[in-house]
């Protein structure tokens, strides 16, 4: 595919011609100076210098230098860095200054909050920043990936190494299994902006709102809690360009272990015998074609990958800019049609006025992103293909049956295919099938605000984030692959097309009032948000091209057209979200701080009695160092909260009666569509509510060298939604989206952040810094006594069992259970008993029915931790994170599948995973047990970069620059045989026809034969400033 980014970017590039062309600044005195930490006299790099009262201003460079141009009669400067206590430094007719700033003032720090921001000393919520300086390095495409592991409560995992895969986000384990699961994203204020508007470049910082009454200010989007990035902006003075690029290589970090020919032989010719074969030495020649093939290296390779960003930022008289170019291409594992191209303009402008009253800014943000889905089909064949066998029947080196070839090479093209059930070659497969995503996205936000009193403000804002998709899929005349475990040949030469239009427009006005009363202060806030979501599609496909030539790109040519047979579909569908909302904030000198509030929320998507509800919170805090005058710590500051937060229904219109195409009618010798219902409706729907009650301490010691936090939390989560099963009649179908009013989902968790500076140790500029943080997580369903009016499975309120993980042809028992009062997610098998099992040859449990399963583990995890362990000595800095999920289990169907001989006595064609032969001999066919649900639990070494950076001085041109060697999952430490130990939150591909969608939060902890081979990846890096 080619990368067509005139259309979107030249805007972009014009503007930043535009912006170089045009600096400049005006000056009447040149000031220059240093800033250096007051502890250990280093220089603060990118520290803030403000003209007080103005926007005008500059930062300093790698030394700590600056030189900044004031204005005639300009009465001080105010000088801030992160973590640093801000100063205003008189001017008295000086033009050279040395700074020097007090470290660990952490309680000047601001923290981004729902509708505003706040020091470090007012929140009195569950709030976790992360700065920029703070994020994971080397190859993050994702942008939450940035703050994997770094903070705790927030689970973010990614299973294999798919570059085209996002992550799984969880905050506080599990919020529900049938409402929304993953956390609200806010991006520069733009509720629900899709991730892929910003490059992970372009962020600034990452705040998790991750208690209820932190979230509760968003209503009844924020139960699964609230993530709000913020991009990078433009600081006042001079221009400011760089570059950030970098190179990655990636390869398998795990792959399977299969056998080779000898011991594939080996088996096939030992299960003949097993099974009684007339000639065992017969059943294994007939599928012995003379080779020795790795599948796995046939369908992957070292991808190579690089990532360039461009930024140009300054501002003068009122106005800061910052504009980026980021191009990203991804080269992932999958030997054919995997990886993606993207890039990505971003340009934000702030503009005040009247004496710094009005503020005006605009954010603009597009997206070009063309990508090729690998399909993951290929690996899960490459395990089981035949190691004997080649790719296509006329390389060197094999010997393939006459009939075999020719079938081969008249109807697949020359690709080795042999016409059995759930067998592809997964060469062909990779390079006879194709299937492309062509996404632009584009996001526009205006807010002004202005200062109509000394402590009032009106703000508006308007925003859209649009997306819009164009994607194709493609396979060939000679392809046996069609999607399914069955050849299909009347799928041969499929191709479809489809294309999707999606808008979420917000708007939004907020007024604030923000006084001092003295010590104390007060902040009042009110606001109205009007938002609405849009989606429409198209697609069309089918079989029977008459040449690969036309790929997906002439669907007329189909057979099917002429057939009648083409498959045609549209939809068009939209809801809002209207709120109001308030809060209030009140400071009682240094110790105390108070907020609550409130939002009352509608939506289009309830039922007309029930699309208006409240949502309140209220927190607090005291510091206890401020209250009591204690010496010794610097902050002792307990914090207590509550709030509720709620979530929509899944469906756009699941409180009506919707209706589709029913059966044809036969009138005059021809047929007539019909209109009939399609779904029950439920006019009682309601908001998923969940009531969250957090306790937290925040400290530090030492003067501010060791801080952490601790929090402990319980949700409440009821009225639940989720598709129930319903008798039918009365209902016309047999499921209906609704609230379960008889049971509420409780979690309850410990989270602790743990951090300390050792500062210059040993007096030669060598530093470590160590940052913990761990997490406990416990979900149960409980019976909170009220009369149901939905039962909860078809076994009752007590309990649900999910069917089979298993596959087409075979019949494998449920695997997970939900029972009132038990820990969620438990797995539930029959045991194997190992000896009676080795001894016939055949399955053996122990019990002899359903009644006999019991709980053998458990899909989520008990508690995650992480460690980040940062070094400094001179110019090198060293980081090494590490990481872990513990407690979780995973049913290992690869594992279950192909660990043993059962599949070789019914089809020898199949290879083996070797690392379970200690079930040799067994012939039956698989089943699940015990013996296949292993413990998961895992420390991975997540990242470790190494960096070097360089002091060029004065006169080079250069503010800064840096190159590194970074490594991405280096490795994993655990006891499970399968490619991947992370949790898997939900099950993909069992539906159960119990939860809408795709992601079965019902039955966690299954590990698919499809997962993607987990990767590991190694970066070089440059970083430059000018």
């Amino acid at each position: 595919m080619k990368l067509n980014i005139n259309h979107v970017h030249r805007g972009f590039l014009f503007l930043l011609f535009v912006l170089f062309a045009s600096s400049a600044a005006l000056a009447q005195t040149t000031v220059t100076g240093t800033i250096t930490d007051a502890e250990n006299g280093d220089p603060l790099i990118g520290a803030s210098i403000l003209v007080t009262g103005t926007s005008t201003g500059t930062v300093t460079d790698f030394d700590g230098n600056f030189t900044l141009n004031v204005p005639a009669g300009a009465e001080s400067l105010t000088v801030s860095y992160t973590g640093y206590a801000t100063q205003t430094i008189p001017l008295t007719g000086q033009t050279e200054l040395d700074i020097t700033m007090t470290s660990g003032e952490l309680l000047d720090e601001v923290v981004v909050v729902g509708y505003g921001t706040v020091t470090q000393k007012q929140v009195t919520s569950a709030v976790t920043s992360i700065d920029s300086e703070d994020f994971n390095a080397g190859n993050i495409n994702d942008p939450t990936q940035l703050i994997q592991g770094k903070v705790a409560g927030l689970t973010i995992s990614k299973v294999g190494g798919n570059a085209n895969g996002g992550s799984v986000i969880r905050l506080r384990g599990l919020s529900s299994f049938g409402g929304n699961q993953s956390p609200l994203i806010i991006i520069d204020g733009v509720v629900g902006a899709n991730l892929n508007t910003v490059d992970p470049a372009d962020i600034e910082s990452i705040n998790v709102l991750k208690d209820g009454s932190a979230a509760a200010i968003y209503g009844i989007q924020a139960s699964a809690g609230v993530i709000l990035i913020t991009t990078k902006r433009g600081a006042a003075g001079d221009a400011q360009f760089s570059y950030r690029g970098y190179v990655t290589a990636e390869e398998i970090a795990k792959r399977p272990e299969v056998a080779d020919r000898n011991l594939y032989l080996e088996l096939v010719e030992e299960t003949g015998r097993l099974i009684g074969a007339d000639d065992p030495i017969a059943f294994r020649n007939n599928v012995d074609y003379g080779g020795n093939t790795d599948w796995i290296d046939r369908v992957t390779r070292t991808g190579i990958s690089h990532v360039h960003n461009l930024s140009y930022s300054g501002g003068a008289g009122g106005m800061t800019y910052r504009a980026s170019v980021n191009y990203r291409d991804i080269q992932g594992i999958g030997v054919d049609n995997d990886g993606f191209r993207q890039i990505n303009g971003r340009l934000n402008i702030n503009q005040s006025a009247f004496n710094d009253k009005l503020n005006l800014s605009v954010d603009v943000t597009a997206t070009d992103r063309d990508a090729d889905i690998f399909n993951n089909n290929v690996f899960k064949y490459a395990i089981t293909y035949n190691p004997t066998a080649p790719a296509r029947v006329d390389e060197a080196g094999y010997t393939v049956p006459d009939a075999v070839a020719a079938n081969s090479l008249d109807t697949y093209g020359g690709y080795f295919e042999i016409d059995n059930f759930d067998y592809f070659n997964p060469v062909a497969i990779a390079q006879t099938t194709a299937s492309e995503r062509q996404q632009t996205n584009i996001l526009y936000n205006l807010r002004a605000s202005y200062d109509i009193l000394e402590d009032v403000s009106l703000s508006a804002s308007y925003s859209r984030n649009r997306e819009d998709g164009i994607n194709g899929s493609f396979g060939s005349r000679f392809s046996r692959f069609g999607g399914g475990a069955a050849g299909s040949p009347a799928r041969r030469g499929f191709a479809s097309r489809s294309v999707n239009d999606n808008r979420n427009d917000l708007f939004e006005v907020t007024a604030t009032y923000n006084t001092d009363l003295g010590n104390n202060g007060l902040e009042l806030l009110a606001g109205y948000s009007w938002q609405e979501y849009q989606f429409q599609g198209f697609n069309a496909g089918g079989a029977g091209l008459p040449s690969d030539a036309f790929g997906f790109n002439n669907l007329n040519v189909l057979n099917d057209i002429a057939a009648g047979q083409i498959a045609v579909g549209s939809y068009q569908a939209s809801y809002r979200v209207i709120g109001f909302f308030g809060r209030a904030r009140l400071s009682l000198g240094s110790a105390y701080n108070i907020t609550a509030s409130v939002r009352r929320d509608g939506t289009s998507r309830n039922g007309p009695e029930n699309k208006w509800d409240f949502f309140p919170a209220v927190s607090a805090s005291a510091d206890l160092v401020d209250a009591l005058s204690l010496e010794g710590p610097d902050q002792l500051k307990f914090r207590v909260g509550y709030g509720i937060t709620g979530s929509l229904p899944n469906g756009n219109y699941a409180y009506l009666q919707t209706f589709g195409t029913g059966p044809q009618f036969p009138q005059n010798g021809g047929y007539i569509p019909t209109i009939s219902p399609s779904s029950n409706a439920n006019p009682n729907l309601r908001f998923e509510k969940k009531q969250e009650f957090n306790a937290g301490l925040d400290f530090a010691f030492d003067d501010y060298r060791l801080t952490g936090s601790l929090d402990f939390y319980v949700r409440n989560t009821g009225d639940l939604i989720t598709s129930v099963i319903v008798p039918s009649p009365p209902f016309l179908f047999s499921s209906v989206e609704a609230n379960l009013n008889n049971v509420d989902l409780i979690n309850t968790g410990l989270e602790l952040a743990l951090g300390y500076s050792f500062g210059d140790l040993g007096g030669d500029g060598f530093s470590y810094e160590p940052r913990l943080t761990f997490s406990t997580f416990s979900t149960t369903l409980e019976d909170n006594g009220e009369n149901p009016d939905f039962n909860f499975g078809a076994g009752g309120v007590q309990e649900f069992e999910s069917s089979s993980p298993g596959s087409p042809g075979q019949n494998l028992d449920p695997v997970s259970r939900v029972i009132i009062g038990e820990d969620f997610g438990g797995i539930y098998t029959r045991r194997l008993d190992v000896d009676a099992t080795l001894a016939s040859g055949q399955y053996v449990f122990l019990g002899d029915g359903e009644a006999d399963k019991v709980l053998v583990g458990n899909g989520l995890p008990d508690f995650s931790a992480s460690l980040s362990n940062t070094f400094r000595y001179g110019p090198l800095d060293l980081n090494i994170f590490l990481r872990g999920d513990f407690g979780h289990d995973l049913v290992n169907m690869p594992r279950n599948f192909y660990g043993q001989q059962g599949n070789l006595a019914t089809r020898a064609i199949e290879n083996v995973i070797v690392n379970d032969l200690f079930l040799r001999g067994v012939t039956s066919a698989p089943k699940v047990s015990d013996y296949f649900v292993e413990d998961a639990s895992f420390l991975a070494l997540d990242n470790a970069q190494l960096g070097y950076t360089f002091d060029l001085g004065p006169g080079t041109g250069f503010n800064d620059l840096r190159v590194y060697v970074a490594g991405q999952n280096l490795f994993y430490i655990t006891d499970y045989s399968g490619v991947d130990p992370n949790v898997r939150f939900f099950d993909d591909q069992n539906s159960n026809g119990i939860i809408d969608g795709g992601e079965n939060a019902l039955t966690p902890g299954i590990d698919r034969r499809s997962t993607f081979f987990r990767t590991r990846s190694f970066t070089f890096g440059v970083n430059v400033g000018f």
